[in-house]
């Protein structure tokens, strides 16, 4: 991945020549994504605290525009790694009654970003713990329609995601393209409601485990993040 920074002009005209900034590795970990950058020679790893690729994406920006304003890269480093939080609706970490771990990707609308949060749940359950997907229905033109769905699934299998739950008819060929792509046995459950989606997460849940609740853009997950929160509250 790099980002390329524009050329820009000094009040006096000199101009200054523009720079690479090189992401080296982005490992994402509970306490935060770990963001591995060069320029130039110069390698600096970046801890920022939040999760995921939308975060991760705005800490590369927020760098970059201080590089750009002449900051060295230790310096600019340290104020995005500060600087940083979670994004709402992009796997915003929040925490269930039994200290289970939720993120809440539910403004993510596009298989790309979808895709991307799957890795994170898969990064964030690496070295313990239970992984839940749970997703609804992409907002994918009509022609695009299976091939989106049809690799979400089969990305989830190959990820070792441990439960999926796929919500509503619109998203069920999430559900049928995780059949096809391994031997399951009830690791894939479509549901057709929030209702059922919530009471399937309950009961499989553990302190450790991590839920991401995401495709939400035809699917309305928003209120099953909210009843997962209140429950026993």
């Amino acid at each position: 991945m790099t980002w390329r920074v524009p050329r820009c002009v000094k009040p006096g005209g000199d101009r200054v020549t523009g720079f690479d900034l090189v992401v080296d590795d982005v490992v994402h970990r509970r306490d935060g994504s770990l963001v591995v950058v060069r320029v130039g020679e110069e390698t600096i790893d970046i801890g920022l605290r939040a999760v995921g690729m939308a975060a991760v994406d705005a800490a590369l920006a927020h760098l970059a525009l201080l590089l750009d304003e002449g900051a060295t890269l230790p310096i600019a480093a340290e104020a995005v790694a500060l600087a940083s939080a979670d994004i709402a609706g992009r796997t915003a970490r929040r925490y269930l009654s039994n200290r289970a771990l939720l993120l809440d990707d539910t403004a993510a609308r596009t298989a790309l970003d979808v895709r991307a949060s799957l890795r994170v749940l898969a990064d964030l359950t690496r070295e313990g713990g239970r992984s839940i997907a749970v997703l609804g229905e992409l907002d994918s033109e009509p022609h695009e329609w299976f091939d989106d769905h049809d690799a979400l699934g089969r990305i989830i299998v190959r990820l070792d995601v441990a439960q999926l739950v796929v919500v509503g008819h619109g998203a069920r060929h999430i559900h049928n393209a995780a059949g096809l792509e391994g031997s399951w046995d009830g690791e894939s459950i479509l549901v057709d409601t929030l209702e059922q989606a919530y009471d399937v997460v309950r009961a499989q849940v553990d302190e450790g485990d991590v839920v991401l609740v995401s495709a939400a853009s035809r699917t309305p997950l928003a209120p099953l993040v909210e009843r997962l929160l209140e429950a026993d509250r």
